[in-house]
């Protein structure tokens, strides 16, 4: 299905654009925190995501992107499902896509890749913004390292992009602050990750930072020791003092930033 891959280039901004939308509506209407660090960390966050957008354009008209996804028919995916339904074909994709982003989550919470996903865990609240708050070397190394996975696998670059487009939309509906009916949160929660399941990997007791790093789904946590269910307690976020916060600190800070974390 090559048209995917023009179709997601042409509706993932207007996707993203709309989802923003209504989940800031939801957060509006049913908050589950009262956050009270509105205004600069929200600037932050935007240059931030700013930032990523110009990381991805330059990864997108990159000759390494050319090389990681030219050459997908010979991969091992590809000649599995030679003779298969492309749509049996993305479901696939999607799948093991999401297994990558879940493989790519705990290495950020390694040295030295944790020097930049830190910038995203120094927020001190969390809500819809905190999921367009990632520094720029965070989504190039996993570009880098999430590339040679998929050469080696041969996903087919249009579902590749299929799931480019969804993933971002997802990572602002894990983090929105909005407060789900318990019942309906542990549902949801037995198939795709919830904010409230989210919000767990983001607080600031240490026992939580091995925790919940799916993307999408909740079976990669669950199946890899690392789920911990939705919680209504009140949680605490961020890095503490010394975490990077302001646009300078989280672009810079992480050439010499010393912080606690995982590791």
């Amino acid at each position: 299905m090559p048209w995917l891959s023009e179709w997601a280039a042409l509706w993932a901004m207007p996707a993203m654009a709309v989802a923003f939308v209504v989940l800031a509506a939801l957060e509006t209407h049913r908050p589950r925190d009262r956050g009270t660090a509105a205004g600069w960390r929200w600037v932050t966050n935007f240059v931030l995501f700013g930032a990523v957008l110009g990381s991805i354009a330059l990864f997108a008209h990159s000759r390494l992107r050319d090389l990681l996804l030219g050459g997908w028919d010979g991969g091992l995916l590809a000649i599995l499902t030679r003779n298969a339904s492309p749509w049996l074909v993305l479901l696939i994709s999607l799948v093991v896509l999401d297994a990558l982003s879940y493989a790519l989550h705990r290495m950020q919470h390694r040295r030295p890749f944790w020097r930049f996903h830190a910038v995203h865990h120094a927020d001190a609240e969390v809500d819809l913004t905190t999921g367009l708050r990632h520094h720029p070397g965070e989504v190039l190394a996993n570009a880098a390292v999430g590339g040679v996975v998929l050469a080696v696998l041969g996903l087919p670059p249009w579902a590749v992009a299929a799931y480019g487009m969804l993933a971002p939309i997802f990572d602002m509906w894990t983090h929105v602050n909005v407060a789900l009916p318990p019942a309906l949160e542990r549902v949801l929660a037995t198939v795709i990750v919830t904010p409230g399941v989210h919000r767990i990997h983001h607080s600031d007791d240490p026992a939580n930072f091995g925790s919940n790093f799916g993307g999408m789904f909740t079976i990669w946590d669950r199946v890899l020791k690392t789920w911990r269910p939705p919680t209504q307690a009140q949680l605490r976020f961020g890095l503490g003092a010394a975490s990077p916060s302001g646009v300078v600190h989280s672009l810079l800070g992480p050439l010499g930033f010393r912080h606690r974390g995982p590791n």
